[in-house]
């Protein structure tokens, strides 16, 4: 099987390197810096390690790969799918790993769907220098059962996500949404509990309230809770923001945090669940996007 990548920046160098290691050999990469004075040098020492000949172009790529991953940055992907459609094949693996949005993905299948490519919408969901080709990647379009099936044999590690291009990319871009969010929240509570020589008592009392808890329930618990109280909550939080700025710490996230509570009042959940109380997070967050949808 021949495989070739489009870039061969970071991660096409340790898919490369772990592919390698698994037995596939004759890999092949176009890299548009492979030349460059300065950057071309870190793309030859990668290819060199990695067992991966360089070539002239992608077009020489697309010509010859049974398997072509598109490992570029996500503001040249497309012009990668421009470089590249007219020399597609029916049954050949077009896999795009680029960080692009839903509606980039889209598009490229758009472009080359008249083709009978077949195309992967890939997203990487874990660290590339520790698991190199054995990553986590969550895959959609035309192509993704077939290219978990090609590429079993070298033990990728590829959870199917439908056939829709652009599921796989929203999988990733939604879950950073809470995986970096949550990471600046953390990092301005920790600010505000050192500045007031209290951290090792705030992480404890947290950690009581969530440890040995799924994530779902706690899901549908704050979700809901939020929707009920974000009118008292909001009020609780312009407290928060005068103690952070009383420690002359700069409120981001606890404004933006307020910004969403109030965004909800309006809404009146404490009403609508004055009988029984709402145990799904759907109750509160549809009639939140059904309000979206109107405007």
């Amino acid at each position: 099987m021949n495989v070739g990548f489009i870039g061969f920046g970071e991660a096409a160098y340790n898919i490369a390197l772990g592919l390698y290691g698994e037995g596939l050999h004759g890999i092949k990469a176009h890299d548009a810096l492979q030349n460059d004075p300065m950057m071309g040098k870190l793309v030859h020492k990668r290819a060199e390690e990695a067992h991966v000949e360089l070539v002239d172009s992608s077009t020489a790529i697309a010509q010859w790969a049974d398997v072509i991953f598109a490992a570029v940055p996500s503001s040249f992907t497309l012009g990668v799918c421009e470089e590249i459609k007219g020399v597609l094949k029916p049954g050949q693996h077009y896999v795009d790993v680029s960080a692009s949005t839903p509606a980039i993905k889209k598009t490229i299948w758009e472009e080359i769907k008249a083709t009978g490519v077949l195309f992967t919408d890939a997203a990487m969901l874990g660290s590339l220098p520790k698991k190199k080709h054995q990553v986590p990647i969550t895959a959609s379009g035309n192509g993704a059962a077939a290219f978990k099936e090609t590429m079993a044999p070298y033990h990728m590690d590829i959870t199917l996500a439908g056939e829709v291009a652009g599921s796989a990319s929203a999988i990733k871009l939604v879950r950073s949404i809470f995986m970096k969010g949550i990471a600046s929240l953390m990092i301005e509570m920790l600010e505000g509990a050192h500045a007031y020589g209290v951290a090792d008592e705030v992480v404890a009392s947290i950690g009581k309230s969530m440890d040995g808890t799924s994530f779902e329930s706690h899901l549908n618990r704050l979700v809901t809770g939020t929707g009920v109280h974000a009118k008292r909550r909001a009020a609780e939080l312009k407290g928060s923001i005068a103690l952070l700025e009383d420690a002359g710490i700069v409120p981001r996230m606890t404004e933006a945090s307020k910004a969403v509570h109030e965004s909800l009042v309006d809404f009146n959940f404490a009403e609508m669940f004055i009988d029984k109380a709402p145990t799904q997070w759907e109750q509160i967050i549809d009639p939140v996007l059904e309000n979206l949808q109107k405007k």
